[in-house]
């Protein structure tokens, strides 16, 4: 694969940060094997790089790019499997960016994505002694607060009882988790996306939580972003929010529906947890 970008001011650029991530498919239950060339400007920065993983998930290969082989305008990145590949290189994502704001470009895309953040699932349920799965009520879920990134993992009690925790694949498609009905029945719990909008399309007349925030730290409380919540199983009023998004930001919230407020902790994803609480935005 052959990728061009522009680059204005080299000169500026010291060092760059290539992040090229990127999986080897197994040759049935063995390894695979697809040793990876990564060239740039007709320079190499890697031969015969083994991608690391064993094939089973994507791996981040990062690479230190001296300024020096930036040239003004047009550059050039080829990234190739070797002739004696034996499986396939799958490529999943390809960025650069200077080393004083590395990451930017997967902050970019990560917001990008989250511009549709309110998701319906079609469900379907499977209790543990049965072959069969049978269709579910629909999911409508929104959670955000402005951290432009979307659920990785999300789980959630009801007031009857009911609970639920699920992974999602990473473009939000599909999940996959289990279900703990209000009297017990416990099923593998899985959904297929049916829609997403950006807020607040999708919605459609259901409650959306809209919270006032503050984080607890240093002996006092301060104000944080708003807090936007809809989970909706076509069951009973949630009362317990859990959540991890794909930048490893996390949170759970227990809420008071009858008062309008919740208590919790939350986590960014380079800190420990810190204190938070919030009450509903005025109408």
């Amino acid at each position: 694969m052959e990728i061009e970008f522009v680059v204005d001011r080299p000169q500026e650029v010291a060092e760059a940060t290539l992040t090229v991530t990127a999986l080897v498919s197994k040759l049935w239950s063995e390894l695979g094997y697809a040793p990876m060339d990564v060239v740039l400007n007709d320079e190499p920065l890697a031969e015969g790089l083994t991608v690391p993983g064993g094939g089973d998930l994507p791996q981040d290969n990062v690479f230190a790019v001296p300024g020096s082989l930036l040239e003004p305008g047009r550059n050039t990145l080829v990234v190739r499997s070797s002739e004696d590949a034996r499986s396939m290189l799958w490529l999943y994502r390809v960025t650069v960016d200077p080393v004083h704001a590395r990451g930017q470009s997967e902050r970019a895309l990560a917001a990008t994505a989250a511009r549709e953040s309110v998701f319906a699932y079609a469900t379907e349920l499977r209790a543990l002694d049965a072959k069969a799965w049978v269709d579910g009520e629909e999911l409508l879920l929104h959670v955000d607060r402005g951290e432009n990134s979307l659920p990785e993992q999300l789980s959630w009690r009801t007031a009857d009882g009911a609970e639920a925790a699920v992974g999602f694949q990473s473009n939000m498609s599909e999940f996959l988790g289990q279900h703990r009905a209000a009297d017990g029945t416990l099923s593998e719990f899985r959904g297929r996306l049916a829609g997403s909008w950006a807020f607040p399309g999708g919605t459609g007349g259901r409650r959306v939580w809209r919270f006032q925030t503050e984080e607890g730290w240093g002996g006092g409380w301060h104000r944080s972003d708003e807090l936007r919540l809809l989970v909706d199983d076509g069951g009973a009023p949630v009362e317990r929010v859990t959540w991890r998004d794909q930048r490893g930001n996390s949170g759970t919230v227990a809420l008071r529906a009858d008062v309008g407020d919740f208590i919790g902790y939350y986590r960014r994803y380079n800190e420990g947890p810190i204190g938070y609480r919030g009450r509903t935005c005025p109408k």
